[in-house]
């Protein structure tokens, strides 16, 4: 399972700084709002405010995340469904953000943080009003922390994606993998597929429909894949088809919500 040091640099770069701020502010990925947890929220920030942010609103299905409001309300308190892409980010910030943040010394100071992929650098930019964060589809790409100058009361801290050193949660790793936040190997991304196929069948038949038409003649996730390949033309020498291309094509696409509005998992899984 891939895992980037820097990771466990990201963690003691948060530790060190957490003094220096008056709230946290958790960005996860709607889709799956308890995966895109996966670092140790409970030891790092159990004596800071907490505010949680669902991003990536616009993909997710939406009547789910209104259980995942109420669950995180509960829990949390704060908690906001966002699309930072078209979101005027600095405005929702003033707005909903500030007021929630204490205040020291006619200031207030504010961490945002999130695993790798789950939107954060695009609310960073945002925020900023120009890119000078890095943003790409590369699974943990912001290094080291930034202070930025939201106004002259307001002050936000980006960290860099943070991580379990290891997951060993199979169910967790492969919505980490669907959903873009986890850089894998073959083996592993041929687990995420089946994990997939399996979910959509299940939760979300008809976007297999509007995907492959024929998807209920097919047994596996490798017949499925095999039908995908076929539709995309996407074939080798021999008249074989391209099964890496045609799994990693899908599952790319998955990540990026081409396929309508998925969540992968409900509050009451968890219970």
């Amino acid at each position: 399972m891939w895992y980037p040091g820097h990771i466990e640099k990201a963690k003691t770069l948060i530790k060190q700084n957490l003094k220096l701020v008056d709230a946290v502010i958790e960005v996860l990925d709607a889709r799956a709002p308890i995966a895109s947890r996966a670092y140790e929220e409970e030891e790092l920030f159990r004596n800071k405010k907490r505010i949680i942010l669902l991003n990536k609103y616009d993909i997710c299905d939406k009547q789910k995340t209104k259980e995942w409001e109420d669950f995180y309300r509960q829990k949390v308190g704060d908690v906001f469904s966002i699309n930072s892409k078209n979101t005027n980010i600095k405005d929702f910030f003033v707005k909903n953000i500030y007021p929630l943040v204490p205040e020291k010394f006619n200031e207030r100071r504010v961490m945002i943080v999130g695993i790798p992929n789950v939107g954060k650098s695009t609310f960073i930019n945002s925020l900023r009003g120009k890119k000078t964060a890095a943003v790409g589809a590369q699974p943990g790409i912001t290094r080291n922390v930034q202070w930025i100058n939201v106004s002259n009361k307001l002050k936000v801290l980006d960290t860099p994606g943070v991580l379990y050193p290891k997951i060993f949660n199979k169910k967790i790793a492969n919505k980490l993998i669907i959903i873009g936040s986890l850089k894998a190997k073959d083996e592993e991304l041929d687990e995420a597929l089946h994990f997939a196929f399996d979910f959509l069948k299940t939760e979300y038949p008809y976007i297999l429909d509007n995907i492959i038409e024929d998807w209920p003649t097919c047994k596996s996730a490798y017949d499925f894949i095999e039908l995908f390949c076929n539709k995309r033309n996407f074939v080798k020498k021999g008249n074989i088809f391209d099964y890496e291309r045609g799994r990693n094509t899908f599952l790319n696409e998955l990540s990026l919500g081409k396929y309508g509005g998925i969540t992968y998992e409900l509050p009451v899984d968890f219970n």
